[in-house]
């Protein structure tokens, strides 16, 4: 009789597993069988009850990442998992107004190690776990199937992915991948870099912050530190605002935001697009601004990081604070996971103080209906903004 190759867990570590929490620690683990890194094994408890099945790494902290509290197919999870996600994203948007969104968000929607963003009829997928880089062809074969894609293309360039082992892996998986694609987002026009842009192309997750911006705006003098392709810039003019800075380093991201200024026939002349540090752009600016955006890239990659991008985030937001006049806003955001809403606030508290100038809260960041966040995960909330109105 072959024996049951199987992860045991000690006694008493299976609480957050019978919470649903799909996270599974290297000191909760009892025994492991061999077995190589991202295999899908059996989970159970110290008194043999079956409790999930997970695929594990042998050299990482978070040792297993749940896939289903079922004892089911893989096969069968991850075609169901994809349905269900679609089927919750068809009553999401306006197809008319809104083609790009995220169809699978890790964790929230029972997927973790795997991010796939739709652009009109291509798909961009990020697999970041060895568990994921197995079920790859598996997943490629399934949406597929259930999608009408032109194509669907691989940018896997984390540094999960790199803590896992696996090198960088990009390029297209199926049909036709086109390295721009044009794309709707609240009646907007963007065009997106596939190959070359950050993430996968867009960042989808400030959809609903970039509307709320574009409704404050009119009349308003707008600066958009760490612009990319202009996504906040085009809703503030949309929104009528009187003139709008836009502050990148990349000289591509720089181009295409001039490309989306054209692409929605709004005024050139309203749009300065400016190749610049954000930091030294705001130790020398002398020109006023109505509103500030604050949408920098991840300052703490790693949780050795935490301390040099809150010295980072408190810097730039302080000196966004100097200069602004009374009765202005500031929109700040951190996507860094490894700083949490209450030290983000702490920390742009901390600037406010040191700039001299009093700010109120009126609004936190309002999640995109397509980045779901599990009840029983609440770490896969990573995004953190304030709307503060400065006098």
């Amino acid at each position: 009789m072959i024996q049951e190759r199987k992860v045991v867990l000690k006694p008493g570590r299976d609480k957050a597993l019978r919470n649903r929490h799909p996270w599974i620690f290297s000191g909760a683990v009892a025994a492991f069988p061999a077995f190589e890194n991202g295999e899908v094994l059996p989970v159970y408890s110290s008194t043999g009850e079956f409790l999930a099945k997970a695929y594990f790494h042998t050299e990482n902290s978070i040792s297993g990442r749940v896939l289903t509290f079922r004892d089911e197919p893989i096969e069968h999870v991850i075609e169901k998992g994809i349905a269900e996600a679609i089927s919750l994203r068809e009553k999401m948007f306006d197809r008319l107004l809104t083609n790009c969104y995220r169809l699978i968000n890790a964790e929230g929607d029972s997927l973790p190690g795997l991010i796939v963003d739709i652009y009109d009829d291509l798909a961009v997928i990020q697999v970041n776990t060895c568990g994921m880089e197995r079920l790859k062809p598996l997943i490629v074969g399934k949406l597929a199937k259930k999608l009408k894609l032109r194509g669907i293309y691989e940018k896997s360039q984390s540094n999960a992915r790199r803590q896992e082992g696996l090198p960088d892996s990009v390029g297209s998986l199926f049909g036709e991948c086109p390295n721009e694609m044009l794309v709707k987002e609240n009646g907007l026009s963007f065009l997106v870099g596939v190959e070359d842009g950050q993430k996968t192309g867009f960042f989808l997750d400030q959809r609903e912050m970039r509307q709320l911006i574009g409704k404050l705006s009119k009349g308003k003098r707008v600066l958009n530190c760490f612009s990319y392709t202009g996504g906040f810039s085009i809703s503030a003019l949309k929104g009528g605002a009187q003139a709008v800075t836009s502050i990148d380093s990349s000289e591509e991201a720089c181009r295409y935001a001039m490309e989306n200024t054209l692409l929605n026939h709004l005024p050139l002349d309203q749009h300065e697009v400016v190749r610049s540090d954000v930091f030294d752009f705001l130790a020398t600016n002398k020109k006023p601004f109505d509103i500030v955006i604050l949408d920098p890239p991840a300052f703490a990659k790693k949780r050795q990081d935490v301390n040099e991008a809150c010295r980072g985030y408190k810097e730039i937001n302080r000196r966004a604070f100097e200069m602004m006049p009374p009765d202005s806003y500031v929109l700040t955001s951190s996507c860094s996971h490894f700083i949490d809403e209450d030290l983000f606030q702490q920390v742009v508290f901390q600037a406010a103080i040191e700039a001299g100038r009093r700010a109120a809260i009126c609004s936190r960041h309002i999640q995109a209906t397509d980045h779901p966040v599990s009840l029983f995960h609440p770490e896969g909330g990573y995004l953190k903004s304030l709307l503060l109105h400065i006098s």
